[in-house]
């Protein structure tokens, strides 16, 4: 069934692009933008990224196209008869189209070919963050579990240790991506994951991920991370594999900044939109 609902939004996607470029009347090519869009947020939801879904309608069919659609309405004689409403860079349009095809078809083909079904279907990664500070000072080495079960009693588990030093940290080791086809964890200071450590500074956050292709990701019932202190006391703290949870923490820390300047987009539209609107005096 999801198989048929794809091909049903995928055709959509491809009949509304194509009207969005072929239609002669900009006011109706931007009506089946808006159409796109929201198709596309349809395929996302399909993917469960349910936040990425979220965002194409509030970003780009809430505020991209409402400006889009601003600025034609306000666009002294856009029907005007003198105006073409036709591309007239064909041929260089042409090239950029097929070399997108191109490296869409390459994309695609390079992270599905010869992927696994029953393996997908349990791949996953659960994740945590924790604020060092919260330790007491007297702790330099901690030891650390991580144990994740499912309904039907499957289970992994992960454990090691991490210590504290007073001064910043400059110890990485070499980055390290997961597998989705084994079993492992990545313990880094990044919250992209892009390094393993060992060590880290008071005024750091360590994050963690764990994956393992032996756990029902779709039934699972628990899922911890522990730090243990040498006096005996523990820290745990919920893992969670939720896309929406993991895209905030990025956004809210190594992207916010990147984030913001989008938003110059916005801005940089409206200005236009007004600037376009104005008569010619």
């Amino acid at each position: 069934m999801s198989l048929v609902l794809f091909y049903i939004l995928a055709g959509a996607i491809l009949v509304a692009a194509l009207m969005v470029v072929m239609l002669r009347n900009v006011f109706h090519s931007a009506l089946f933008l808006v159409l796109t869009f929201f198709l596309v947020a349809g395929i996302y939801l399909m993917l469960g990224a349910e936040f990425l879904a979220a965002v194409q309608v509030l970003i780009y069919v809430g505020a991209i196209t409402i400006l889009i659609l601003f600025a034609l309405m306000l666009t002294h004689k856009i029907y005007s008869a003198a105006i073409r409403q036709v591309n007239e860079q064909v041929v260089p349009a042409a090239i950029i189209a097929v070399l997108f095809l191109v490296l869409a078809i390459f994309t695609v083909v390079k992270t599905f070919n010869g992927s696994d079904a029953k393996i997908a279907a349990h791949a996953g990664a659960w994740t945590a963050s924790l604020d060092l500070s919260i330790i007491p000072a007297q702790q330099s080495r901690l030891n650390w579990t991580v144990d994740i079960e499912d309904n039907s009693g499957q289970s992994y588990v992960a454990g090691g240790f991490f210590s504290l030093i007073d001064q910043p940290s400059a110890t990485r080791v070499l980055p390290m991506k997961p597998d989705p086809n084994t079993s492992g964890y990545i313990l880094s200071a990044s919250p992209d994951y892009s390094t393993i450590d060992r060590i880290f500074s008071r005024g750091q956050s360590a994050y963690i991920k764990v994956w393992s292709d032996k756990v029902d990701y779709g039934s699972v019932s628990n899922a911890v991370w522990t730090i243990f202190s040498d006096d005996g006391k523990k820290i745990a703290i919920k893992l969670s594999n939720s896309n929406t949870e993991t895209i905030g923490r990025l956004l809210m820390s190594r992207f916010a900044l990147p984030f913001e300047v989008v938003s110059v987009l916005l801005l940089a539209s409206l200005i236009g939109a007004i600037v376009i609107a104005r008569k010619d005096s």
